[in-house]
């Protein structure tokens, strides 16, 4: 059984855990309530579907993505802490880094973000990160 989803969501969700600062991180299907006073991240994994790169019944699969990485600051309190955190995941995800996990290669590709949106009592900013991972078919 393939587990090429999975494991392109381990690598990514990986190197999100390797992020220094010590925001919290609100990771999905988990219970998370956040502090009233603190800035944390939500990572999702937004996958686009496969496409076959190589040729014949055996050629190589194409999988890509973005990974978008929410940074939930407090609200009303000006756009820098939102914006330091948010260019900290984007040097923390380089473009060109190469993430494996359990054999499965996710190459990171460039990243962007919005410029930030008011959600509740939260100020929220997204980066989103391209990867590309080539695989073997099913």
């Amino acid at each position: 059984m393939s587990t090429v989803f999975a494991d392109i969501g381990a690598a990514l969700d990986g190197r999100m855990n390797t992020l220094s600062g010590g925001a919290a991180i609100a990771w999905q299907n988990t219970v998370f309530k956040p502090t009233k006073t603190a800035l944390y991240l939500k990572p999702t994994n937004l996958p686009v579907s496969a496409s076959q790169t190589g040729l014949g019944a055996s050629g190589i699969d194409q999988h890509t993505g973005i990974y978008q990485v929410d940074v939930y600051a407090i609200a009303g309190k000006g756009r820098n802490a939102a914006e330091v955190k948010a260019d900290a995941v984007a040097d923390h995800f380089k473009r060109g880094t190469d993430l494996t996990y359990n054999g499965i290669t996710v190459r990171l590709g460039d990243t962007s973000r919005n410029t930030g949106i008011i959600v509740d009592d939260r100020f929220v900013i997204s980066v989103s990160i391209n990867y590309t991972a080539h695989v073997a078919p099913r």
